[in-house]
């Protein structure tokens, strides 16, 4: 891409570097008064919910997705993905007493105050009553989704129409859509605040398979989830919610502050948790802030780590699970502390070792400069900022020796197009999950597996 155009890119962007601490636009977030046609119903199992997953030409409704979205599914979900305004539609599936089934839900732009409910149905009598008969139907270009949208909490009346064209490109363990912070900047709408559990599970909901978290400590060691280095009114509510994150002791953070919408901040060993266990998210690149907050993230990763490779040597495997958390190191200070902990973690596990017990699965490294730094460090992954330009490359002297690209933060749709076709990334963070996962799928190319990125 033209170096130009990042210089002006930066020269213009800086009136919304301001937009953090401004007040995002208030959007209620839609839904039916009478809990929709999905308390009438049959939820549909994990297993029948990939079936909806794919490319669609959109017949009708184009004033709200344009000519085509994807669909992907998680658990008890299906997504439809846009590029037009980095839209999204959040939607439950249920096979009702009639033998139709139901896909209904909301819509929203993250962007603009705009929203509103969607009702669609499953437009092919015969896979209907395959999902009514709990059978999972091979999607075909016969498969349709036709109902209708509306604004607000008016009960949808324009019409809507998505016809199945192929399968979507491999993104699982693949290409990595990652959540800047979770599912929105601050200054969108989502109903939810960043770095919360909430905007985490949502994330998901909306394109993503990976989320980059910030990592601070309390004054008493415990990592958390918040981005900046002191709690502001625009970030969390309290009146006693103020000064420092380093100066807060975690009772005092739990007994004086909440979230902007009203969400406890999260401990990092409760967002973990989440992750692993009530999502199918693939990934967590924790952007440590300071160096004190290292140690304590890569003892969490490492009992993580553990605890999933005991998981996935049961003899069960529909109950394996994979998940790569890294550690982010965006500065030097942070890279000793990270030389630090990792020689910790080594003599703890020889310890352990010599009491007999099993030695902990140590955690991996992304680092976010110096891409030679990266292989000497024996990082997984390589984190640049966009703002660099697309560097092809150095993408391509990483991924020679196995290591996998994630750019942040990019949300404008040029410069996402623009480095998926010139870097050819394994994933780009991001706070516009549905538009990079849909211009991946129309434009993107499907990186090589690798190693603890896959």
């Amino acid at each position: 891409m033209n170096t130009k155009i990042f210089a002006l890119a930066l020269a213009i962007g800086a009136p919304f570097l301001l937009a953090d601490c401004e007040t995002a636009m208030e959007v209620s977030i839609p839904s039916f008064p009478d809990g929709g046609l999905l308390r009438t119903g049959s939820a549909l199992s994990r297993a029948q919910l990939y079936a909806f997953e794919g490319f669609y030409s959109v017949g009708k409704g184009n004033d709200l997705l344009g000519d085509s979205s994807s669909v992907i599914t998680s658990p008890g979900t299906v997504s439809v993905l846009t590029n037009k305004h980095a839209g999204f539609g959040v939607l439950g599936a249920a096979c009702l007493p009639d033998q139709r089934v139901v896909v209904e839900g909301y819509w929203q732009y993250p962007t603009r105050a705009d929203a509103g409910l969607v009702r669609l149905f499953v437009d092919s009598p015969e896979a209907a009553q395959a999902f009514c008969n709990g059978e999972t139907p091979t999607p075909t270009t016969d498969f349709d989704l036709t109902g209708s949208y509306g604004d607000g909490n008016d009960i949808p009346t324009k019409p809507l129409a998505l016809r199945w064209q192929k399968e979507l490109k491999a993104w699982r363990g693949r290409f990595f859509t990652t959540a800047h912070h979770g599912a929105c900047e601050a200054t969108d709408h989502c109903g939810v605040s960043p770095n919360s559990i909430e905007s985490i599970r949502l994330s998901e909901r909306i394109g993503s398979n990976a989320a980059e978290l910030d990592v601070r400590v309390t004054r008493d060691g415990i990592p958390i989830l918040f981005h900046d280095p002191s709690f502001s009114a625009s970030l969390v509510r309290g009146l006693f919610c103020n000064g420092a994150v380093h100066d807060v002791s975690f009772a005092e953070l739990r007994g004086s502050c909440l979230m902007r919408y009203g969400e406890q901040i999260p401990t990092l060993e409760d967002a973990l948790d989440m992750m692993v266990n009530e999502t199918e998210l693939e990934g967590a690149y924790l952007d440590e802030k300071t160096p004190e907050g290292v140690l304590p993230s890569a003892r969490l990763i490492a009992k993580v780590l553990t605890d999933l490779k005991a998981r996935n040597e049961n003899d069960d495997p529909s109950d394996d699970r994979k998940f790569a958390p890294l550690i982010g190191i965006p500065t030097d200070d942070v890279l000793d502390a990270w030389h630090t902990a990792k020689a910790t973690l080594q003599a703890e596990n020889t310890d352990r070792v010599n009491q007999g017990l099993e030695p902990l699965v140590l955690p991996k490294c992304l680092l976010e400069y110096d891409s030679d730094k990266v292989i000497e460090e024996d990082c997984v992954a390589w984190g640049p900022t966009w703002t660099e330009g697309p560097q092809a490359g150095n993408v391509q002297k990483l991924h020679d020796h196995g290591i996998g690209t994630i750019f942040w933060t990019i949300n404008e749709t040029e410069f996402l197009e623009g480095f998926l076709t010139t870097a050819k990334p394994d994933g780009i963070i991001t706070a516009r999950a549905a538009l990079l996962f849909h211009t991946y799928q129309l434009i993107g190319t499907v990186p090589e597996p690798r190693g603890a990125l896959q």
